[in-house]
């Protein structure tokens, strides 16, 4: 869910600032997280921007980056520590890289915001059969595209998929060379304020099934506990901000995300954002989370026990810490 305007390759560096000492040690390096703009994380940039991850004792750097699948290989090169991302991309890590994403918290739920944008003369799922879809492979577009198909009686066999980044859907929309993408903000609001394309399909038409998280690898979640905990805070810290501040909050994440205060506002209509105090209810071993992986996993690896994917693919928190809030 990128989950891009203006994004290059940098990191914000708002957080931790040492004093040293001619006698100390060097500080440990900071955890890194890969990101890239998307409303749902929107929080996390807050959390940066007003110093709340540093007033939890927190040091971390969040890596900008334009996509999800450039966040994704950032992870599988070991070039950051964890990753916000859909759950396909913690998925599709955990299947083909030798490092393990723990999902540590959930971001979001996308009911709206991630959509199927199509050009005059498709009007409904039925008439993508033959048609060319432009998709980031190997991310949640993959996802909300098969999902879409089959609302219309499709499988993904029934059309051309155009892989390409989400930068350049725009220019292909333009240019015609495909009648339909797969996006989410901000592209899809720029796409969309073009006027070749009309909403097809959204997530809200598949309520509670796109989840975003953030995870990181399994080592240096069970050796960062402490700092995992002060990031939910933070984190909590942020989105009660965000709900008692709104036009504030819209402004900051916007100037991170490529959106205007109002372009936010409106693209949170599409999203639920989790806070901390629900983290428990939705990490559980069996909990609503579980039940996403269980079914993304039916619908993009149809080969595999969704079961057995559960306990050793996608690995929650909990299964580091027993006796883990989130645990049972």
């Amino acid at each position: 869910m990128p989950r891009a305007g203006g994004f290059v390759s940098a990191s914000i560096g708002l957080l931790s600032v040492f004093a040293l000492s001619a006698c100390s040690e060097a500080p440990s390096d900071p955890l890194r997280l890969g990101i890239n703009p998307w409303p749902g994380y929107g929080a996390l940039f807050l959390a940066a921007n007003k110093g709340f991850f540093a007033e939890e004792g927190l040091d971390i750097e969040l890596v900008e980056l334009s996509s999800l699948s450039d966040v994704r290989r950032a992870f599988e090169r070991g070039q950051v520590d964890g990753m916000a991302s859909s759950l396909v991309e913690v998925l599709e890590s955990a299947r083909h890289s030798d490092r393990k994403p723990v999902i540590a918290l959930i971001t979001d739920y996308s009911n709206g915001a991630d959509v199927v944008l199509a050009r005059e003369g498709v009007g409904d799922i039925a008439s993508l059969k033959g048609q060319r879809i432009g998709l980031e492979a190997g991310t949640l577009n993959q996802f909300i595209l098969a999902r879409a198909l089959a609302k219309g009686g499709l499988a993904l066999d029934d059309v051309q998929i155009v892989n390409m980044p989400q930068l350049a859907m725009a220019e292909a929309v333009s240019r015609q060379e495909v009648d339909a993408v797969v996006s989410y903000p901000p592209i899809s609001t720029d796409i969309a304020r073009g006027g070749l394309v009309s909403e097809i399909f959204s997530s809200k038409d598949i309520p509670g099934e796109v989840a975003d998280v953030v995870s990181f690898e399994r080592e240096i979640a069970a050796e960062h506990s402490a700092d995992i905990d002060a990031f939910v805070r933070a984190w909590g810290r942020a989105v009660s901000f965000s709900n008692e501040n709104p036009q504030e909050a819209h402004e900051i994440i916007g100037h991170y995300i490529g959106m205007s205060g109002s372009e936010m506002a409106e693209a949170y209509e599409g999203i639920e954002v989790i806070s901390d105090d629900r983290q428990p209810e939705f990490l559980r071993a069996n909990g609503p989370l579980a039940a996403s992986v269980a079914n993304m996993t039916a619908i993009l690896w149809p080969d595999e026990d969704p079961a057995t994917a559960v306990t050793t693919a996608a690995f929650f928190r909990s299964s580091l810490e027993p006796n883990w809030t989130g645990a049972e």
